[in-house]
C-alpha cells in the first residue's frame, strides 16, 4: 500500500517552511481497548515508542512494564520508556501484529515506528524524492 509523505512545519529551521516526513496512521490495541496514533516511520529507531498518555488511554499500567532507556531522541537527553506487549494495525491493512513497544513521558515522543516490532514485520520502501512510501506485509517465514 502506498502513502504520501506528510508536510509538517520545520521547527528546527524556521527559514524553511515545511519538511516532509513518512507519517503513518496506525491503531494500537491492548485487550479490548484501541487508539489510533499518527506515527513516524523511523528506520533509525530500534523500537516503537509512544507517549505515555497513549498507554493510559489503552488501559496499560505504565510502570507495570520493564524499564528501558533510550538515547538520542530529539533533545539528546536519555528517555526512559516502559515496555509492553501490544498489537498494531496499519491503516488499510487487515492484520494485526503483536509488538513490544515503549511508552515514555517525553514531549518529543508522539508515535515512532522502529525496527523491533515494525520494520521486522513489514517491507518499507521510502521514496522521499517522489513524496511517497510503500508498506507491504512481510511474507510468511520460510518464503523468499
Amino acid at each position: 500500500m502506498k502513502f504520501k509523505y506528510k508536510k509538517i512545519p520545520d521547527l528546527a529551521h524556521p527559514s524553511k517552511n515545511w519538511v516532509s516526513r513518512p507519517y503513518l496512521l496506525v491503531t494500537l490495541y491492548y485487550g479490548t481497548n484501541k487508539r489510533p496514533v499518527l506515527s513516524l516511520v523511523d528506520s533509525g529507531a530500534d523500537y516503537c515508542l509512544f507517549h505515555s498518555s497513549v498507554a493510559s488511554e489503552l488501559g496499560i499500567e505504565l510502570k507495570g512494564g520493564w524499564l528501558k532507556e533510550f538515547g538520542g531522541i530529539a533533545t539528546g537527553e536519555p528517555v526512559q520508556a516502559y515496555m509492553h506487549t501490544i498489537q498494531i494495525e496499519i491503516q488499510g491493512f487487515a492484520e494485526r501484529v503483536e509488538i513490544e513497544a515503549g511508552f515514555a513521558d517525553s514531549y518529543s515522543i508522539g508515535g515512532l515506528l522502529g525496527g523491533v516490532g515494525f520494520l521486522d514485520n513489514y517491507k518499507v520502501t521510502l521514496e522521499k524524492y517522489k513524496g511517497r512510501f510503500q508498506i507491504e506485509s512481510r511474507p510468511p517465514r520460510g518464503h523468499s
